[in-house]
This record gives C-alpha cells, sequence and structure tokens, in this order.
C-alpha cells in the first residue's frame, strides 16, 4: 500500500512537471483538464468534454468558463463545425 501511495506521488509531481513546462501552471484544475482533453482527442466540443466521465464532477457552466478563458488566452481555438453548424471544434492552437 505504501509503494502505492508512492507511485501516486510521483505521478502528481510528473504530472506537475509537465503542466508547468506547458505554461499551464496558473490555470485551475479544471482548465487544465480541458487543455488535456482537447490535445488528446479529434473534434472536441463542449458536449464531448461535458460527456466524459471525468467531467462529471463540473457543472456545464465551469466547463463552458473553462473554454472560453483557454480560448481568450489563445491556448485552444475554436471552429466551426463543417457537418453540424452549431457545433464549434476546439483544439491547440499550435
Amino acid at each position: 500500500m505504501k509503494n502505492a501511495v508512492s507511485k501516486l506521488f510521483q505521478l502528481r509531481k510528473a504530472l506537475d512537471e509537465c503542466e508547468k513546462e506547458f505554461g499551464l501552471n496558473n490555470y485551475s484544475e479544471v482548465e487544465r483538464a480541458v487543455f488535456s482533453f482537447v490535445t488528446a482527442n479529434v473534434n472536441v466540443t463542449i458536449t464531448s468534454i461535458s460527456n466524459e466521465p471525468y467531467f462529471s464532477k463540473y457543472s456545464l457552466s465551469t466547463i463552458k468558463r473553462a473554454v472560453l478563458l483557454l480560448n481568450n488566452n489563445g491556448v485552444i481555438k475554436s471552429e466551426q463545425s463543417l457537418v453540424d453548424k452549431r457545433e464549434m471544434i476546439l483544439s491547440l492552437t499550435i
């Protein structure tokens, strides 16, 4: 058990270092999670984020605020879907 807890702390430290490298250390946990989700998936929408079980602990308005902040800061971008004009596809700006 102690080894598992130690491993968990090592993973947290590694995640913290990676987030610092990406310049995410000043963002909230939900903002960092949204960034990670957008970079790890294609055709991401606010709906797909909110449907992901990991994000069930956050309200839709919290997710929308995180997306808006990341978009306004130029970390992610949103483009209208070619398939469904009502949807905005989120992606990394790089």
